[in-house]
């Protein structure tokens, strides 16, 4: 019984070490560890843990994406997305609620429920859903859009939509504007003009998220477990 609780605890001391820096699960991912750290500084809750909960293959449409991520609460959607010109962004956005096969726009009338945001890691650059004016006052309600012939997609424009074969799609953005109003009609790969649905999508992940517990819970969680080891080694 001693050594199964030696186990337990070299499993929970290797977990909360993976969980203090923003790794991800796939050896593969898109994201480097200052790409992880900025979402976190972004999203501003302290420590995080990403886990990856899809990965886009050969093949994938929408129907696989939501396969693999309906339900899952929050999460970060990443692509690596290609204008006309050929230039390459990795882009993507943060969704506070589930992805689904149904329901179509999430509307968030209320600005406490505007916590959505798209970001553009290459040049660093953080959009929050419009807030609410007197003129904008429901730009920025339109959140994201579920349904199965969709992939990751972000508000009424669609500021970031991904077709059904999660390779072809567009950005316009609308519901994700500065309350300038300057980067409206703006593709949020590079900042010019939408021009049409000009956007091929290569790689895709979807990263759940979980908050990582404070050092101080750690430590103390640790320690029980230590105490229990003893404990048991004692009864043996």
């Amino acid at each position: 019984m001693g050594k199964y609780v030696n186990r337990s605890v070299l499993a929970l001391l290797a977990l909360v070490s993976f969980g203090y820096g923003t790794s991800a699960s796939a050896a593969t991912s898109l994201l480097s560890a200052a790409d992880q750290s900025q979402l976190a500084a972004w999203l501003g809750e302290g420590p995080i843990k990403l886990a990856n909960i899809y990965t886009k293959s050969a093949g994938d449409t929408s129907a696989d994406f939501h396969a693999a991520v309906d339900g899952k609460g929050r999460t970060f959607a990443v692509m690596e997305a290609t204008n006309g010109a050929g230039q390459t962004w990795l882009v993507g956005g943060y969704d506070p609620q589930s992805w689904s096969t149904k329901g179509g726009f999430n509307i968030t009338t209320d600005q406490a429920d505007r916590t959505a945001f798209l970001f553009n890691l290459t040049k660093g650059s953080k959009h929050l859903q419009t807030p609410k004016t007197y003129a904008l006052d429901t730009l920025g309600s339109y959140q994201t859009f579920n349904h199965i012939d969709y992939g990751p997609t972000f508000g009424v424009g669609n500021d970031l939509f991904v077709g059904k074969d999660l390779t072809h799609g567009l950005s316009l953005m609308y519901s994700y504007i500065d309350e300038s109003g300057t980067n409206i009609y703006t593709s949020l790969l590079d900042g010019a003009p939408y021009v049409g649905p000009n956007v091929t999508y290569g790689a895709i992940q979807v990263f759940s998220i979980s908050a990582v517990p404070e050092p101080a819970t750690a430590a103390m969680l640790l320690a029980g477990l230590g105490m229990l080891a003893v404990a048991r080694r004692r009864r043996a």
